[in-house]
């Protein structure tokens, strides 16, 4: 057999056994088999699943959609939920004051400023590149030119 297919071959062999699952421990087997042996010792005979299926169903006391709440409970709900929906309205409208704001101690205002801070930062970096001044001796340059 020619080299390349020998390799060819123990490739294929070793991408097929990625793709296999892997084997499972003897007392997990031992556990499936025995867990499959209930379920079919429990599973209902065919005169049982002809009864109502209503019979196996949660009361109606247990469906949210049924429960009958008592007049107290119904108003301790409605003022939690009033309150909660006070709550988030009072942030929802901060956070849109927040975000309106541009100067002071501000999220916004301090993105806008880390940003020039950062442009700016570069620029001088680039000037101090191009003309070999550093940044201080920039500022005086600038300083004396505008007066």
């Amino acid at each position: 057999m020619r080299p390349a297919a020998v390799v060819t071959i123990a490739c294929l062999v070793a991408c097929a056994g990625a793709f296999a699952p892997p084997p499972r421990p003897a007392a997990q087997r031992l556990l499936l088999r025995e867990s499959a042996a209930e379920e079919a010792a429990a599973a209902p005979a065919p005169a049982e699943a002809a009864a109502p299926a209503e019979a196996a169903g949660p009361p109606d006391a247990e469906i949210p959609g049924k429960m009958v709440i008592d007049e107290v409970t119904l108003a301790r709900q409605a003022t939690a939920l009033d309150a909660l929906s006070a709550k988030w309205r009072r942030q929802s409208e901060l956070r849109d004051w927040e975000d309106s704001r541009l100067t002071g101690f501000s999220e916004q205002a301090e993105i806008i400023n880390g940003r020039t801070a950062m442009f700016f930062l570069i620029v001088g970096l680039l000037t101090e590149y191009w003309t070999g001044q550093s940044i201080p001796q920039q500022v005086v340059t600038m300083a004396r030119i505008l007066g």
